[in-house]
């Protein structure tokens, strides 16, 4: 199967795995992590506060020890936080599309390990960054090309599709005035809805710049490698 078919076919995946409890909350952490990363990068390079721990949860959930007393700037750095993740997957399909799995794999691998030297701080997050190492080193020891391959391309989806949902979540939040509110909904209602709105759009447009610009795709591509999935998983089933 071709590069194309497998990033279709793991976009797909990333997508279904979004909706299954079991799963969905172990892979997003990894989104999650990333975003409280920037975030803390963001509350360092402005200068606006202290932030040097994170932690995750295990509803899939994370926070920053973060102590920003504006309410712009709190959600200007959340928007940063997403904005950040959108751009890294764009970096992570343009290595896909130079074959660089390899850069892919070991930069998951270096995120974690230095996420737990230098950020993370709850013994939950401290277990799931390991445990992610621990399931990355397995091909990484057996130096096994093929996993090096499909485990980047996987990733990469993930953290797409995670960014997408995450726009759209940030949207429906903000419009919420009973019951739990998302990080931005808690912090102001109209700067949480026009950050939600300017997040979707430009998750929209990085999923376009990385199918058209990053990977070519072409509409009859498209349809050729849809059907060529179809085929496969047809045998599959059969």
């Amino acid at each position: 199967m071709s590069t194309t078919s497998l990033i279709l076919l793991y976009l797909a995946a990333a997508l279904a795995i979004s909706r299954l409890p079991m799963f969905r909350v172990y892979f997003s952490l990894c989104n999650t992590l990333i975003e409280k990363i920037i975030h803390v990068l963001a509350v360092v390079a402005t200068k606006e506060g202290k932030s040097n721990k994170i932690k995750l949860y295990k509803n899939g959930s994370g926070e920053t020890t973060s102590i920003v007393n504006s309410k712009i700037q709190k959600v200007m750095i959340v928007y940063i936080g997403y904005t950040g993740t959108l751009l890294l997957a764009m970096g992570l399909f343009y290595l896909l599309s130079l074959n660089k799995f390899h850069f892919v794999f070991y930069f998951f691998i270096a995120l974690m390990v230095i996420s737990i030297l230098l950020w993370i701080r709850n013994l939950f997050g401290i277990l799931w960054a390991l445990s992610f190492v621990a399931l990355l080193a397995v091909p990484l020891y057996f130096r096994n090309e093929l996993a090096f391959m499909h485990i980047s391309i996987f990733l990469s989806s993930l953290i797409l599709i995670q960014a997408i949902i995450n726009a759209f979540q940030v949207i429906r939040q903000s419009f919420r005035t009973e019951g739990k509110q998302g990080a931005l909904a808690k912090i102001a209602r109209i700067p949480a809805i026009i950050c939600g709105i300017a997040l979707l759009g430009q998750s929209l447009y990085a999923a376009y710049f990385i199918f058209n610009e990053v990977l070519n795709f072409k509409v009859a591509m498209i349809r050729f490698e849809l059907l060529e999935i179809i085929q496969i998983m047809d045998k599959f089933i059969t």
